[in-house]
């Protein structure tokens, strides 16, 4: 089975990356020929590509442009795939599905998120035809998409938690970092809110640290917020860090704090958990999938910096609660019990295609 992936990546790693991550290593075994054609690639130079903001970004998204088109037909004759997979279609969207809808070949389309969604149901976007598949590992999404009356499957969270989990000789027993954050720099994954309960915590606890791992497009409004803060001591910003690495701010750190306010997964929290790493999230449809509140770890109602830091200094020196909370978090991830389905995106594939 021959599939050709296409991608749209903004410049930042985020979950729709990870989820590819993690398909292409659990397909190994599927006999499946993955080919990957990123746009962002494909149009750099010719100005199309380059950020500038939310209006120029939703123009582009719904522009037909000529070149992307030929570029994406001339690839799929090329390759000659079996089946289309959409990754993360957020940038080039209707030139991406006007090049797919007479191709003639079956079409899968990955739906991440709400946004999607919401375009999907828009009158400036180009329709999908009935060969186009959808597919999600969100239960919300599935309905949403159900209710919409496209056809849908609603499948298991790829996830190879054995790249997280460290080796007993290699566990860092001792926890040297307070709360570590990781992900993009951007307001609505709540940073701002994190710094701000900081802020709250060394009221009480001035020694208090939180390590800062991404990049984004807020990185200097968040450096400037500590500065004037007063929190240079605290906080430390350090950007984004090869996934070895990564593992091992994972394993040092007490806890993860997930600030985010709206989720459909969160892979950081399940990377988190399969190191052994307690998380503090808060309540929303992506977190309450894989984090129980005192169980596998600690849900926060509402979005709150004073909550969020009443929270943290409740339990950020018990060392009996944090460890049960780890071994939970561990047994979570073996459990998968962040799955809403038991299908695999492979199945899935050979479903449509009547493999």
């Amino acid at each position: 089975m021959k599939v050709l992936i296409i991608n749209d990546y903004a410049a930042t790693i985020g979950g729709a990356e990870r989820f590819l991550e993690n398909l292409l290593y659990e397909s190994q075994h599927a006999a499946i020929d993955f080919h990957r054609l990123n746009i962002t690639d494909l149009v750099q130079g010719s100005g199309t590509a380059a950020w500038s903001n939310v209006i120029t970004d939703r123009m582009r998204r719904i522009r037909v442009i000529p070149e992307m088109v030929s570029w994406i037909t001339h690839q799929v004759e090329l390759i000659k795939p079996d089946l289309i997979h959409l990754n993360n279609n957020h940038l080039y969207t209707n030139s991406v599905v006007h090049s797919l809808r007479s191709s003639g070949i079956p079409v899968v389309w990955f739906v991440h998120d709400e946004c999607t969604l919401r375009r999907m149901r828009s009158v400036f976007y180009v329709q999908t035809n009935n060969s186009f598949t959808f597919l999600t590992h969100s239960p919300q999404i599935y309905n949403g998409l159900t209710s919409m009356q496209r056809k849908a499957y609603l499948v298991k969270v790829p996830f190879n938690h054995t790249k997280w989990t460290l080796p007993p000789e290699e566990v860092i027993r001792h926890r040297s970092s307070d709360l570590l954050y990781v992900g993009r720099i951007e307001k609505s994954k709540g940073i701002f809110t994190l710094v701000k309960a900081v802020d709250l915590i060394k009221e009480k606890v001035s020694s208090i640290n939180l390590t800062i791992l991404g990049d984004g497009s807020q990185l200097k409004a968040l450096e400037s917020m500590v500065k004037a803060r007063k929190l240079t001591h605290n906080i430390r910003i350090i950007g984004l860090q090869e996934d070895q690495e990564l593992r091992r701010y994972y394993a040092s750190a007490r806890i993860l704090v997930f600030p985010s306010g709206t989720e459909t997964l969160g892979y950081v929290g399940l990377e988190a958990q399969a190191c052994g790493t307690p998380v503090i999230a808060f309540k929303n449809e992506g977190t309450i999938r894989w984090c129980r509140d005192n169980v596998s770890g600690f849900i926060v109602q509402g979005t709150s910096p004073q909550k969020l830091a009443d929270k943290v200094l409740e339990i950020i020196h018990d060392d009996v609660i944090l460890t049960r909370i780890s071994t939970a978090a561990r047994e979570n991830i073996r459990l998968e019990g962040y799955n809403a389905s038991s299908q695999e995106v492979p199945d899935i594939y050979k479903a449509i295609l009547s493999w």
